[in-house]
């Protein structure tokens, strides 16, 4: 693996041609807003560019994914992962292209290295920054639509552009984004305004059930039973661990989501005291960001709650 800029990055994409653009499994909106900016970008460019297929999670970001998707017989003659950390983040039927990855752009700090060049900035607030600017090196004139998925990837990362991790380039970028004409409002409204009756229900189960374990740790957990009493999809769960740091003096919060297979997919978020995806990658296998990190793996919840916990202590004991 060879670390390189975002210039160099663009040079890469600009030599090369039948592009192939992987997105994480599960996508959330800085995975599918950069996977659409830097897929509608080359095209403009006049590259032959598709996403590798990975139906998005929710459908709120299916207008972002689904357009792009490659053809089955499209043969890529270079392929790039956005917001992608590792090989196991590769969606199902495309994880033998990991070990064949040309580029990797992404900010995750626990990036295993895997692809041949990696453009990797684990202190911006969203891959969809990194993306802009390669944008930018290749010269692409942003249009609404390119505009407005970046945007998309940048708000949903930073809810709403309040963690600790965004910044002034943030906010410029973001800014930038908007003068190009999208309606910003109602995407605003739609990413974090509007909920569903299912989605309420939820937030009050959550809250009913919260524990405190730690004096500033809140714990939530979610069983399927729960989502199936709540009425509520895969398009109600996203930020729900979120919800763990609203309760006034909680530092750290931990969230366990049972999924359909039987596994927990487990969301750690932290005021970066300590470091979220390190905390996670030591007790379970997950990675991310100081302040926020993932995993998935398998039950039960209370071992999974008690690894955690126990890496917590070790951490602040440091």
């Amino acid at each position: 693996m060879e670390r390189i800029d975002a210039k160099r990055a663009a040079a890469l994409l600009a030599a090369a041609n039948d592009i192939l653009i992987v997105t994480h499994i599960r996508p959330d909106g800085d995975t599918a807003g950069s996977g659409c900016a830097l897929c509608l970008g080359l095209r403009a460019l006049g590259k032959r560019a598709f996403l590798a297929a990975n139906p998005p999670s929710m459908a709120r970001y299916e207008k972002y994914m689904t357009p792009y998707f490659a053809p089955e017989s499209f043969v890529p003659g270079f392929i790039a992962a956005v917001d992608t950390p590792g090989p196991g983040q590769y969606p199902p039927g495309w994880e033998a292209l990991a070990e064949q990855t040309d580029l990797a752009v992404d900010h995750h700090g626990t990036n295993s290295g895997y692809a041949r060049y990696t453009y990797l900035e684990a202190d911006s607030a969203a891959t969809g920054e990194l993306v802009y600017l390669v944008l930018r090196e290749l010269g692409v004139s942003l249009a609404p639509d390119m505009a407005e998925a970046l945007y998309v990837a940048l708000a949903t990362d930073t809810n709403g552009f309040r963690t600790p991790g965004t910044t002034g380039r943030t906010l410029t970028i973001a800014g930038a984004l908007r003068q190009t004409g999208f309606d910003a409002a109602a995407l605003t409204r739609a990413l974090f305004e509007t909920k569903s009756a299912a989605r309420l229900r939820l937030e009050a189960a959550l809250y009913g059930g919260m524990r405190f374990p730690r004096p500033g740790l809140c714990v939530m957990t979610l069983p399927l039973e729960t989502i199936a009493a709540c009425g509520a999809t895969e398009d109600d769960m996203d930020k729900l661990s979120l919800l763990t740091t609203v309760p006034e003096g909680v530092r750290t919060g931990l969230l366990l989501r049972e999924l359909s297979d039987g596994r927990w997919k487990v969301s750690l978020r932290t005021d970066g005291s300590v470091h979220a995806g390190q905390i996670l990658q030591t007790a379970v296998g997950g990675g991310g960001h100081a302040d926020a990190a993932g995993a998935v793996t398998a039950g039960p919840p209370q071992r999974i709650e008690a690894a955690v916990l126990a890496a917590l202590d070790r951490a602040r004991a440091v």
